[in-house]
């Protein structure tokens, strides 16, 4: 119970902040065309403000076969979820470019289909980049954006595979409702 007691002034904030804002967004992103995947985010901006905050959540799954039989060897499944703050430029027009910077719980997953053994690794990444975002009419919005993480290192290992993540990128391509 006293955690909710601490957690009720950062949700007043948070309401108030979303009820101030000018712009509120949800959008889905191309990975939801994936092999099971998901893309979401959804962000705000308030009144006269260059500042947009987010969240973002993005998951895809990747299959990868022998090369000479063809046959399916692992599947790795990876995840990102977290924060974005981006400054836009030109907030008052229809579209603006922006720069801005995320952190991401960065998790991946990868098991091998032929022995069923699984390796998982997680990690905090921050991610620096920018991007482009229009309107299109009063309530449909595009976003096309490039982060990059470039010092963070993932790495996975079953017995029949290994993937060495160093460095990485997140794009951005959206489209959704504003409100």
């Amino acid at each position: 119970m006293a955690r909710l007691s601490r957690l009720q002034p950062v949700m007043l904030l948070l309401g108030s902040a979303l009820l101030q804002a000018q712009d509120f967004r949800v959008g889905a992103g191309v990975f939801l065309l994936a092999d099971q995947g998901q893309d979401f985010q959804v962000s705000f901006r308030p009144a006269s403000s260059h500042w947009q905050f987010s969240y973002r959540h993005v998951q895809w799954r990747d299959h990868f076969n022998d090369p000479f039989t063809g046959r399916r060897l692992t599947e790795t499944t990876e995840t990102r979820t977290g924060p974005l703050v981006d400054y836009l430029f030109s907030p008052q027009s229809p579209g603006s470019w922006y720069l801005g910077g995320a952190v991401f719980r960065w998790s991946k997953r990868e098991e091998s289909l032929l022995t069923g053994e699984v390796d998982r690794v997680t990690t905090t990444a921050p991610f620096i980049g920018g991007g482009y975002t229009r309107t299109l009419g009063r309530h449909v919005y595009f976003n096309l954006g490039l982060y990059l993480s470039p010092g963070t290192r993932l790495s996975t290992r079953t017995s029949v595979s290994s993937e060495d993540d160093s460095g990485a990128f997140d794009i951005q391509i959206q489209l959704g409702a504003r409100f």
